[in-house]
């Protein structure tokens, strides 16, 4: 009877562990799946951005992800592969390269 009560008594508190594991990837906000469903090569004025997110792909969706979040708290996912997009990336890349030495 004592090995069945521990027994229950371990499953419980892995199953409770492995809850606890998933709640923090949810508050994360980190998502097991693709974020951009559509892309834009539209060009948008860097001035109108706030942030630029990119997401390299990997188990949770091949593709790499640019999302940028404008003033009006739109979020915009980029294409990637749009010239004027990889120009941006190229100046995010060189002033933070620039930066690190300058540090």
């Amino acid at each position: 009877m004592n090995g069945k009560v521990a027994l229950f008594s371990l499953t419980l508190f892995v199953l409770y562990v492995a809850s606890l594991q998933a709640a923090s990837i949810g508050r994360t906000g980190m998502s097991l799946r693709c974020q951009c469903i559509k892309t834009s090569s539209k060009f948008i004025h860097p001035k109108f951005m706030e942030n630029i997110d990119i997401i390299p792909s990997g188990p949770h969706c091949e593709n790499v992800e640019i999302i940028a979040t404008l003033q009006s708290t739109n979020r915009v996912c980029l294409n990637p592969d749009s010239a004027w997009v990889k120009k941006i990336i190229n100046r995010i890349i060189s002033r933070s390269k620039k930066n690190d030495e300058d540090q």
